[in-house]
């Protein structure tokens, strides 16, 4: 590992541009608003809370979000990991299949968008394959099983540029070394390989899931305000399709903001704790 022996004072001016960053794009806004919310609501005035719990369909969207991103960063992470595994195999494919995953992985929002209604939208292409053949599609472009598709689509590349250095780690002869000691395919995978990459799964499928939690482009792209997700409920709210909802809004982003950092803290703590017991 490269370590660049620097001093604590030096680390620290180092890294003050993006603890800035990080103080005014998100620490302010969210402390500022989260003070104004409980203003409002201890002293008497409407509460975006009460607003929230007596509205089903945030709530929904609060399912969706969370549904949404934990499907498809299970998913993505199925897929990713099996290019990942077999790239170790198949090593000289590493760089035309790491260059299509990265462009895979920035490949969201609009332009997925009009690949996907291209595709499978009311005249695309495979849709008019499958209505000539007296079939339907298995997802509706422009509901939740739809925007699944889509998410995978960009999930799935992120996890596999995301899973090509832990899958390194198992290279090395530790399968040949076990299956020369007897061990099948299934039994080193269960014993070691998943074991040791288990820390890793956990830390990848809480960057996928913080990736599609906060996905917008992509949902508003396909279905407009339609699409009732946390992100897209969010700006709806801030812009107002007939008045604007500031406080509520702040509170959806409040919610998000916290759900993300909770998993993100939670799948940290366990990785280290079970890379500890690894050690």
């Amino acid at each position: 590992m490269l370590r660049l022996n620097l001093s604590p004072r030096l680390a620290l001016w180092a890294a003050l541009p993006l603890l800035t960053l990080v103080l005014l794009a998100v620490l302010m806004p969210f402390g500022w608003r989260s003070v104004g919310l409980l203003q409002s609501c201890l002293q008497g005035e409407a509460c975006a809370w009460q607003e929230l719990l007596s509205d089903d369909y945030y709530l929904r969207a609060l399912w969706s979000t969370v549904w949404l991103a934990g499907v498809s960063s299970l998913v993505g992470m199925l897929i990713g990991m099996g290019a990942a595994v077999a790239l170790a195999e198949i090593p000289r494919w590493r760089p035309a299949v790491s260059l299509l995953s990265s462009l895979g992985a920035n490949f969201a929002g609009v332009p997925l968008a009009l690949a996907m209604t291209l595709l499978f939208g009311a005249q695309g292409v495979i849709r008019g394959v499958f209505e000539a053949a007296g079939l339907q599609l298995p997802f509706d472009l422009y509901r939740n099983s739809g925007l699944l598709v889509a998410y995978v689509c960009f999930q799935a590349p992120l996890a596999c540029l995301l899973l090509l250095a832990p899958v390194q780690l198992l290279e090395g002869g530790l399968m040949e070394a076990a299956t020369t000691l007897g061990a099948s395919p299934g039994f080193f995978w269960r014993r070691v390989g998943l074991p040791m990459l288990l820390p890793s799964l956990l830390e990848v499928g809480s960057l996928l899931f913080a990736n599609a939690a906060a996905a917008y482009a992509t949902p508003f792209a396909l279905s407009g305000t339609a699409a009732n997700v946390l992100a897209v409920r969010v700006a709806a709210l801030v812009s107002g399709d007939i008045f604007a909802q500031p406080e509520l809004s702040a509170l959806l982003a409040l919610l998000m903001f916290f759900m993300l950092v909770a998993t993100i803290v939670a799948t940290r703590i366990l990785a280290a704790r079970l890379r500890r017991g690894l050690a």
